[in-house]
């Protein structure tokens, strides 16, 4: 249901931006001359391309960045936000798209740090834990304010930040990407809470590239398109395509599977009855048996917590199965590491794109070409072939499209969706016989997804055998031949994708159905 303000009441701006220009010291320019005005009581959504601008406007607002040019007007009065306390004091909060919780930390520790409640020289943590029960009563988020943030669910660490953003008496909350790592059920159950906050008084913006969740909660909307605002207004006056074309600038075609028959082809991954009891509750798996076909897209679908993550931990050597056995093209690969996975052509597009896809503050050549540095084409005897090196990852930057400013740019000066290409990029350029894509298009534009599924299909009709792990359904829907739900760490049923719906898959993803 698409909010929608009173639109004969007077509009009082709650943030005007006027002018603001960012330039970073390497010469990229993030933002020109942008202008628009946030309305109080309203939820505004912020739009635009992977590098456009959007986070870099939104830490400016939170004074994580500062301006290059221009001012800020808060509440009808121009303000430096100098740092983020200075934010707070305002009333300005943030949850960023990668949650800064301390995970060894309470929930009352995490929302506490900074400004612990103390008895004498000694923090009152008892204080601490009726301040996160006060404010998740009021703000109806419920967390226990002692539970460890490592042991919550991803949904519920995102409360945690949420609560901790609103800690503050919080008039404006900023939310980047609030929904990239939540299933659709914890999505919506979201939306109820921030419909909440705004009937509380609470001014929303939200960073989004999903244009359904955009029309399900914003009632204005703001397109940022490299660095300038290309649009400005009330989102029920725009039509999905327009609002499509204004973010890419061009009309974005969507790649679908077509409908094939591989119940004969090669089985590439087979897993039987595999289990692993130890480690993370939420990454353990029970007694599973999977095949994975040459040429077919496997989703997994299943709530956060369910085991797919054990799944990709197992078929690309990070952990090995307490018992069971797993092959890859017959061989042997139980007690495989990822290097002996990667060997024997595993490639893996992880869901973390900083951590475990690239390493941060090295260059984009060395992130492309890891793991690959000593294949013949880019060595001469002992020596490496930098030229060839810095060659091939020219062409991947173009190819997959990814902005920056050369390779030799560290990574994490990259946004999290253009170093999702440059890594999505480095594994389907291996040409592998098996491929695990977990979370492929989580934080990323458009036309990025549309080009990432563009791939996965090429590389499935090549002969590649495809584990597709994602909380979008409608991408899993899209892609995959056939769909694994898991329950509770076993795989509840496999579903051929022959006209499967959510409404289909909802059961046996809660538990409510099993497979006959």
């Amino acid at each position: 249901m698409q909010m929608t303000g009173d639109e004969t009441a007077p509009q009082k701006a709650l943030v005007e931006f006027r002018e603001i220009g960012k330039t970073y010291p390497n010469g990229t320019v993030a933002l020109r001359n942008v202008s628009f005005q946030v309305i109080e009581g309203d939820i505004l959504a912020v739009c635009g391309e992977n590098g456009a601008g959007k986070s870099t406007l939104m830490k400016i607002l939170a004074g994580i960045e500062q301006p290059t040019q221009g001012t800020i007007h808060y509440e009808g009065r121009q303000r430096r936000i100098a740092d983020p306390n200075v934010a707070g004091d305002m009333g300005i909060g943030m949850v960023h798209q990668h949650f800064s919780l301390i995970r060894s930390l309470s929930v009352a520790e995490n929302l506490a740090l900074g400004q612990e409640p103390r008895r004498g020289l000694l923090i009152d943590r008892r204080a601490a834990a009726d301040r996160v029960r006060e404010l998740a009563q009021k703000f109806f988020l419920d967390v226990d304010p002692n539970t460890k943030v490592g042991s919550l669910s991803v949904a519920a660490q995102q409360k945690v930040e949420i609560l901790k953003a609103l800690s503050r008496n919080t008039r404006l909350l900023i939310l980047d990407e609030p929904s990239a790592v939540l299933t659709p059920q914890e999505t919506q159950e979201l939306f109820v809470q921030l419909r909440s906050l705004r009937a509380r008084g609470v001014t929303i913006i939200f960073i989004s590239h999903k244009l359904h969740e955009v029309r399900a909660l914003a009632n204005r909307i703001t397109v940022i398109r490299s660095g300038e605002v290309v649009e400005d207004g009330v989102l029920s006056e725009m039509s999905d395509a327009a609002i499509s074309k204004l973010v890419m600038g061009v009309d974005v075609t969507r790649a679908s599977r077509n409908q094939r028959d591989l119940s004969a082809a090669t089985p590439v991954v087979v897993v039987k009855k595999a289990t692993v009891a130890t480690g993370d509750a939420d990454r353990r798996i029970d007694a599973i048996d999977l095949t994975i076909r040459a040429g077919e897209i496997l989703g997994i679908a299943g709530v956060d917590g369910s085991g797919q993550e054990g799944v990709v931990d197992l078929l690309c050597g990070n952990v090995q199965p307490d018992e069971g056995d797993i092959a890859l093209l017959g061989k042997p690969m139980a007690l495989a590491t990822t290097l002996d996975w990667r060997r024997a052509g595993m490639a893996h597009l992880p869901g973390d794109r900083f951590q475990i896809g690239g390493a941060p503050h090295m260059s984009l050549v060395d992130n492309v070409m890891a793991g690959s540095h000593r294949d013949k084409q880019f060595t001469r005897g002992p020596f490496l072939r930098v030229g060839a090196m810095v060659a091939r990852t020219n062409e991947l930057i173009k190819t997959f499209n990814v902005r920056c400013l050369g390779p030799r740019e560290p990574l994490n000066s990259l946004s999290g969706g253009n170093a999702q290409k440059l890594v999505a990029a480095r594994e389907f350029s291996s040409n592998p016989k098996f491929l695990i894509v977990n979370q492929p298009t989580r934080g990323i534009d458009v036309a990025a997804a549309a080009m990432i599924h563009g791939e996965l299909l090429r590389l499935s009709q090549n002969g590649a055998a495809i584990l597709l792990v994602t909380s979008d359904l409608d991408e899993l829907l899209q892609l995959s031949d056939r769909v694994a739900v898991m329950f509770d760490a076993r795989i509840a049923v496999v579903l051929e994708n022959d006209g499967l719906t959510p409404e289909r898959l909802g059961p046996y993803m809660l538990g409510l159905e099993k497979a006959s």
